[in-house]
């Protein structure tokens, strides 16, 4: 598998980052807003930078472009094998080259990961211990994608996605390309994860649709009913509802039993869901529910993998959320309820407690219970902007709709919750240039 080979630091950071190239220009123009500059840039005019065919640049455009970016404009247009570790600005989220560098840890585990790319460049052959590290990587990635911001874990993941096509290009031993493939499609499955989280719908999808390329290419079907999973989830959070019905139809059959076909349900439930169908969603969460009881021991993809995993909390968690989205109050409090109870035995089952709060405020709004929906949200306030995902904001603004309904619209603490809300959703959109409500 040959490597891309990029003309410019800015065309490598474009390309390798979640962004399509509208919404790069759109995150640019955001930032030239933040900054009270006059700038604009167009696909045709990113497409020139990308290549280096700038003639000449408005001294505004590249004011942003460095602050955007976190390099100077000359290095952005320079080959990206030249450019120096001490030209990045400290503390600037570049949407290609995103890690907290003013994090001392941060900064060494970025040079780790340069000296473990080059020595996987220029290495002959490749060492099964290489394999073995990114394999242990991987899933360390997942079990501790919680405690990271997006923008951290877009790096890491991507670090051990391109090491794997390093790795690739180097061997012909089929037991080696089997396991590099699918270290490459877990790492393309986690970097759908990070997409959706910044809510880069067609990057997240692409992700996605590459890890279950790369888990058919080696018949790993646990991998492949998670990717199919996951298409399924982006597709019902994009207001794809009924094409996310079709992608669990055409896998659940082939799905394993236990954790990966129960995954696959409840998520079909949340796809009925959206489309009003209680007796469908009851139906697809009965199914869902005997195949956790029936599950085995699976270490990537149940209670123990993270990001992978699909431990007892997850499950009742997402069957929470199906229920509240047809309006079923009170069921949807006890699921998530449960949900929440599980997480301090159920740590590495993927369930980020944060998510769980927001809809259980949602489920106790929906049962008439204003005050125990501020209640629940106590612990949700004090999430770091960085760490505030889309699954976290895209619930508070859905709890912010239902606010305005005819029982509450009028009521002053409904009113203080709204703003609250607004200001939270602001302060995560301005850290992460993720797109307003």
């Amino acid at each position: 598998m040959a490597t891309a080979q990029y003309r410019t630091l800015l065309e490598k950071i474009v390309h390798e980052g979640p962004w399509t190239i509208e919404e790069t220009c759109r995150a640019y123009e955001a930032r030239a807003q933040q900054m009270k500059e006059s700038a604009t840039l167009s696909p045709r005019q990113l497409a020139r930078w990308m290549r280096g065919d700038v003639a000449q640049a408005r001294a505004v455009a590249q004011r942003v472009a460095e602050a955007f970016w976190g390099h100077r404009f000359e290095v952005l247009l320079g080959s990206p094998h030249d450019f120096s570790e001490f030209e990045r600005h400290s503390g600037t989220a570049a949407p290609g080259l995103s890690v907290d560098v003013e994090s001392l840890e941060a900064a060494a585990v970025m040079a780790a990961h340069e000296s473990f790319e080059h020595s996987a460049r220029i290495a002959g052959t490749v060492d099964s211990d290489d394999i073995s590290e990114l394999q242990e990587s991987v899933l360390e990635l997942a079990r501790g994608y919680q405690t990271k911001p997006p923008l951290q874990l877009l790096t890491e993941a991507r670090h051990i996605r391109n090491v794997a096509y390093l790795l690739l290009d180097k061997t012909r031993r089929p037991a080696q390309t089997s396991e590099l493939y699918q270290v490459a499609g877990q790492a393309c499955g986690l970097l759908a994860v990070v997409a959706f989280d910044l809510a880069r719908w067609d990057a997240a999808e692409e992700q996605a649709r590459s890890a279950r390329t790369y888990a058919e290419l080696i018949g790993d079907a646990d991998l492949e009913a998670w990717s199919r999973g996951t298409q399924a989830l982006i597709a019902n959070w994009r207001g794809q509802s009924r094409r996310a019905i079709d992608l669990i139809a055409s896998s659940v059959d082939d799905a394993p039993a236990g954790v990966s076909t129960a995954r696959l349900r409840a998520i079909e439930a949340r796809a009925w869901a959206e489309l009003g169908r209680p007796d469908q969603v009851k139906e697809s969460l009965r199914l869902a529910d005997v195949e956790m009881e029936q599950a085995r021991h699976n270490e990537l993809y149940g209670a123990t993998g993270g990001e992978f995993g699909w431990g007892p909390s997850r499950h009742a968690a997402c069957a929470g959320t199906a229920l509240l989205t047809v309006g079923h109050g009170e069921s949807a409090v006890t699921r998530i309820s449960d949900a929440i109870s599980l997480a301090p035995e159920d740590p590495l089952g993927g369930l980020e407690p944060a998510r769980a709060q927001v809809d259980l405020a949602t489920a106790e709004l929906v049962a008439g219970r204003l005050d125990a929906s501020v209640d629940a949200l106590n612990s949700v306030w004090t999430i770091p902007a960085p760490h505030r995902r889309q699954g976290i904001t895209g619930r508070m603004d859905q709890l912010a709709h239902r606010l305005i309904g005819r029982d509450w619209r009028d009521t002053q603490q409904a009113v203080e919750l709204r703003d609250q809300i607004e200001v939270f959703n602001s302060e995560a959109a301005s850290r992460l240039a993720l797109p307003s409500a």
